[in-house]
């Protein structure tokens, strides 16, 4: 155990880990991660824009409920 200790030998690390921008590995990493933004983003407007129109919707109904009890 101790013998490993004292090996000098370099970490050899793959292009994305390293660092190399113009490696195919980098770049498609960084694609990976543009697509899965893209997707959380997607997903989270979605869900503002249904709330939001939920919003509008109910203030709608709640229109419509106030003018009914006035003609009652």
């Amino acid at each position: 155990m101790a013998s490993l200790l004292l090996v000098q030998n370099g970490a050899r690390a793959c292009a994305v880990c390293f660092g190399d921008p113009d490696s195919d590995l980098t770049k498609g990493a960084f694609a990976g991660v543009l697509v899965l933004f893209a997707i959380i983003m997607t997903v989270l407007v979605g869900l503002v824009g249904t709330g939001l129109y939920w919003n509008q919707r109910s203030r709608k109904l709640a229109g419509l409920e106030e003018t009914q009890d006035l003609l009652h």
